[in-house]
């Protein structure tokens, strides 16, 4: 995926995340999101990273869970200054 930053993103359970920042570590694409209302006029204020994830040959995203790795992304994925 390009530079997503500002793009909203709709998970599999339909909520939807707007890119903040973005990254690569280890050369896996990581997103700092928030969540953003059904109709993206609101912040919701629910943070996660995602990483870029492939399935059945598309590009996709999950929950990162690794504690270490989420801790690494919150000391240098800040969002981005407009």
């Amino acid at each position: 995926m390009g530079n997503l930053i500002n793009n909203i993103l709709t998970l599999g359970n339909k909520e939807k995340y707007m890119v903040l920042n973005q990254a690569v570590y280890q050369n896996k694409n990581y997103y700092l999101v928030v969540q953003v209302s059904e109709n993206e006029e609101e912040v919701l204020g629910k943070f996660k990273f995602l990483e870029e994830t492939e399935v059945d040959g598309e590009k996709a995203v999950a929950v990162v869970k690794d504690e270490n790795i989420i801790e690494l992304l919150a000391k240098y994925l800040k969002p981005q200054q407009a």
